[in-house]
């Protein structure tokens, strides 16, 4: 089933400069696409502005489970700068001038309200880390900000993400690892053997299609869905129908990009250099030199898949097959 945005205008009918959020699930190639939006004349692009302030309530609890973490920074100014020096995603570099960049409120107020002359502002975040308790932190309609989601096959998604895992946590510094065992490789389980999370649910896929769901009732009645893996493998049909279903100006150019990783320097993050946060540069190393899209490698077969994955994705599956029937097609 194919699917198009609808146009967003201001009162006078002029169209707006455009203004996308893209919510995604772990190992979808979300950071290559956010590169590639990068070179989008005028682009400003956040990456995990939401997914970081839920992280920073998560820490603040780890090291303080009898108080909550305050919702703004005014007032709680050393609240917030303990947290992100115990943040386990880059420490000391954290931006200390943008602490407020933690709190959902100033997410919301700063999206809600960003500058009309902006030619386009690309958010590129995880469904994980907005549960539903932080729904009322979502931009408002009129934002004018479109919606739209990648997703990929859950085999592809859970099969990278148990490899990306057990990496870290096989390398990591056992102190950082906060009481967790080091997993054995073979019986290793995604979900089972991290923490639980506060609030909301472990499962990507479930994540995904609830705020799916909310957002499409209540804020945005047709946010567009993307399949990556039809993007790796036909880019120049694919990417001129997500740009015209998001009113993103499309250029052949978006097609290659320049490998450099100096533009990643200019995303706007609470993190003071996303390029070489320890954290970012695990996870997104490969992301970050991309200049392409190209055809992934990774099966979407069970055969080979670990008892986890297979359990998992009998959970997953039929959220995953409901977003995927009204993705966006050629």
């Amino acid at each position: 089933m194919s699917t198009n945005g609808s146009p967003a205008v201001n009162d006078d009918g002029n169209h707006r400069n455009p203004r996308v959020i893209m919510w995604c699930v772990p190992r979808s190639v979300s950071t290559a696409m956010t590169k590639c939006m990068s070179f989008v004349d005028g682009a400003e692009v956040w990456l995990e502005p939401y997914v970081i302030s839920k992280a920073a309530d998560d820490t603040h609890h780890i090291y303080h489970p009898e108080s909550s973490f305050p919702l703004e920074l005014e007032g709680n100014e050393d609240v917030f700068r303990e947290t992100a020096i115990n943040l386990t995603i880059g420490g000391d570099n954290f931006d200390r001038d943008h602490l407020d960049l933690l709190s959902p409120v100033t997410l919301k107020r700063l999206f809600d309200n960003l500058d009309p002359a902006k030619k386009f502002v690309f958010i590129k975040d995880m469904a994980i880390g907005m549960p539903p308790s932080r729904y009322p932190y979502l931009p408002d309609r009129s934002s004018g900000i479109k919606h739209f989601f990648l997703i990929r096959h859950p085999v592809k998604v859970y099969k990278s993400l148990r490899e990306g895992l057990l990496n870290f946590l096989l390398t990591a510094d056992p102190a950082t690892l906060k009481g967790m065992k080091i997993p054995d490789r073979k019986s290793f389980h995604v979900i089972k053997d991290l923490p639980p999370p506060r609030e909301g649910t472990p499962y990507n896929y479930q994540a995904i299609h609830e705020l799916w769901s909310y957002i499409r009732k209540r804020v945005d009645k047709d946010p567009v869905i993307v399949d990556i893996d039809e993007v790796l493998e036909n880019p120049s049909a694919m990417l001129p129908r997500l740009c015209d279903a998001l009113e993103i100006p499309y250029s052949e150019s978006l097609l290659s990009w320049d490998a450099s990783s100096d533009v990643v320097l200019n995303w706007k993050s609470s993190c003071a250099n996303v390029r070489d946060s320890p954290r970012y540069a695990m996870w997104f190393a490969n992301a970050f030199k991309s200049s392409c899209f190209k055809a992934s490698s990774t099966s979407a077969s069970l055969d080979d898949a670990t008892d986890d994955i297979k359990e998992i994705v009998e959970k997953e599956m039929p959220f995953y097959e409901e977003m995927y029937d009204l993705r966006l097609t050629i």
